[in-house]
């Protein structure tokens, strides 16, 4: 019989003797009776919210383990809907203020864990296995919480019986004043139902209540009397819940460190391939720094804590533009990092100068490649730099031109000895790992083909510099045969087009013949036709039309035009353009990229040509390149 029915039948004596006072009795107690019930609804609901949040956290494990499993999907919105009506009932039934409190509380962290979830869910979704395991991490850490708000509300439920206990009981005495009134066998006779009834509800009630205490506290070996669980009524329910309870909990106590193991491992793996990173980018001969969009560093190689004169813990996590370059430059570098992170541009031949922890300063110039997500948002910056500290120094030394040859093969003794020959282990480990990718982690492929990337165009601005001076020290050989100009340029359309498309330009021909007919160098004209439209994009405007054009001149040469759309260039610098390591102001150009060799590389294969080459511009009204070249006699 329930505790109901017992009580029912109390009254019903009662009633038989003083109906008026009974009525009265009975109503008092139906209502604190209610209260009770729902009391212990409430932390029947309570108990069943535990292990809704239980099988909440292990649906979203498996769906780590297996993102496509739909099944396990559906289940997940499944838990989180019942939940949610538990959440709901609770709300509505629970009346008693520091309860209340309690619940509130649980309730943000159950929401805290509904929104990590999905935000997890979100990046397994877009192939972020990293945010998704790190909300696992913040899902977990709250879990703890909930057990100890649980546990803290269904104390505060039973703190709320207790009070219940003391209505029931001042309606006890009063029905005891009036059984004396009446008749003192009836007074007798309620005190010792009472009596029974209490130790019967009652101590069930307070053992419970110190086992809660006791599971608190972390002991989760309690045991509760077995006389208890054979009861057939509310309290043996609630018993046997909160027994269901402490197994639940320790289970998931095991399954939480189990897990715990599982993410430590997972983090010890990271870190292993990190450090096999950090060791490849060691040999590099250049600074390596990977940095965030607050210019945070979280990755520096050795070569960059050498220049830099500290350890890797002195400026991992730091801003190391605030920190390490010259107050003069920090303006300057910060307005151009944003740039990267803004506009997904990459700039090469960047020069600041920092200062080393001993206070010296160093010149750096810096090449900023930007690294992507699968979304193509720039998530942080590769910067590679090289010290020319001594080069500038010795630039402002030297007077003649003996001194600047020297200075020269210098350049080019680092660009060939302490770059090329870390630069091939570079590209040949990063060619390694990019070839076996399950050695790697997700999050880390991209940045892998990123360095090989970087490191191919770094090999190809070597070969570019020693190109030069190959053309300085000797004649431009010369492979002639003869060809259709136009043709020529119409076959590598293209590879132009492909060139445009990062600018979202075109590029469009208009030829005044049909044919060219020439005996010159192809493989150099194709050259110098792709510089001069690589440099066109570069100091245009996006989404521009560039005409490649052509002019049959009296002489029998024929003019090759490459025109842009964009502010054009000033009289004033027109006339340095083809010299070597001449460049634009920075303001004409869209980025700041190179080392101005390339229209030096241009005049020079021209005039090896038998050719002239030049520039004409207005202001605001772009800019146009042309050549001439000889064509066959007819």
């Amino acid at each position: 019989m329930g505790i109901k029915g017992k009580l029912l039948n109390s009254f019903f004596l009662i009633i038989l003797s003083l109906i008026i006072s009974g009525i009265f009795f009975v109503s008092i107690n139906y209502i604190i009776l209610s209260k009770y019930i729902a009391l212990n609804n409430n932390m029947v609901s309570e108990y069943r919210l535990i292990d809704g949040v239980s099988a909440l956290l292990f649906s979203y494990d498996k769906i780590i383990k297996s993102p496509n499993d739909i099944s396990e999907r559906d289940n997940l919105k499944k838990i989180h809907k019942e939940i949610l009506s538990l959440l709901d009932n609770l709300d509505q039934s629970i009346v008693n203020y520091e309860s209340r409190v309690a619940f509130n509380g649980l309730k943000n962290t159950i929401e805290g864990i509904f929104l990590d979830i999905e935000i997890g869910v979100k990046g397994l979704d877009s192939g972020d296995y990293l945010e998704a395991v790190n909300r696992q991490t913040e899902v977990y850490d709250k879990k703890d919480f909930i057990k100890d708000n649980s546990v803290n509300l269904i104390l505060k439920e039973l703190k709320y019986s207790k009070d219940l206990q003391i209505e029931i009981a001042k309606i006890k005495n009063v029905s005891q004043a009036i059984a004396i009134l009446l008749m003192f066998l009836i007074v007798f006779f309620c005190v010792w139902y009472a009596f029974s009834f209490s130790s019967k509800f009652v101590a069930p009630l307070v053992n419970l209540s110190n086992l809660a205490q006791a599971v608190k506290k972390g002991d989760f070996n309690v045991k509760i009397d077995s006389n208890i669980l054979k009861e057939n009524d509310e309290v043996s329910f609630l018993a046997n819940s909160f027994d269901s309870m402490i197994v639940q909990i320790k289970n998931d106590i095991e399954k939480l460190q189990k897990y715990n193991l599982e993410i430590k491992d997972s983090r010890d793996k990271l870190e292993e391939e990190k450090q096999k990173l950090q060791k490849y980018l060691n040999v590099a001969g250049v600074i390596v720094l990977i940095f965030d969009r607050h210019n945070n560093v979280f990755l520096i190689n050795r070569k960059g804590k050498d220049i830099f004169g500290i350890e890797a813990s002195e400026i991992i996590g730091e801003d190391w533009v605030s920190k390490y370059v010259s107050e003069k430059d920090q303006e300057k570098t910060k307005s151009t990092l944003s740039s990267i992170f803004n506009n997904n541009t990459q700039v090469e031949a960047f020069e600041n100068v920092i200062i080393a922890k001993d206070g010296k300063s160093k010149n750096i110039v810096w090449r900023f490649s930007f690294l992507e997500n699968k979304e193509g948002q720039v998530q942080a910056v590769l910067a590679t730099g090289a010290d020319i500290t001594e080069l500038i120094e010795a630039k402002a030394t030297i007077g003649q031109l003996k001194e600047l040859d020297k200075l020269k093969n210098e350049v080019l003794n680092i660009a060939t000895h302490e770059l090329k020959t870390p630069l091939v282990s570079i590209i040949g480990l990063s060619e390694v790992m990019k070839n076996n990718p399950q050695t790697i982690p997700t999050e880390y492929q991209n940045y892998i083909s990123i360095i090989n990337k970087e490191g191919s165009k770094l090999a190809n601005l070597i070969k570019t510099m020693l190109t030069v001076n190959r053309n300085e020290v000797s004649k431009i050989l010369v492979n002639k045969e003869k060809f259709d100009l136009i043709s020529l340029i119409k076959s590598f359309k293209g590879s132009l087009d492909i060139l445009v498309k990062k600018t979202d330009s075109k590029v469009v021909f208009s030829f005044d013949s049909d044919q060219l007919l020439m005996e010159s160098d192809k493989a150099k004209i194709s050259q110098v036709v792709y510089n001069l439209v690589d440099n066109a994009i570069k100091y245009g405007l996006p989404k521009q039309t560039i005409t490649i054009s052509s002019i049959n001149l009296k002489n029998n040469y024929v003019r090759i035009e490459i025109k842009n759309e964009g502010k054009g260039i000033p009289k004033s610098i027109q006339k340095n353009l083809f010299l070597k390591f001449s460049q634009l102001e920075p303001s004409l150009s869209r980025s700041q990229d190179g080392m101005g060799l390339g229209l030096y590389i241009c005049k020079q294969t021209i005039d090896a040509l038998g050719g002239e080459i030049g520039v004409e511009s207005e202001p605001n009204q772009g800019a146009k390149f042309y050549f001439t070249l000889p064509l066959i006699s007819k």
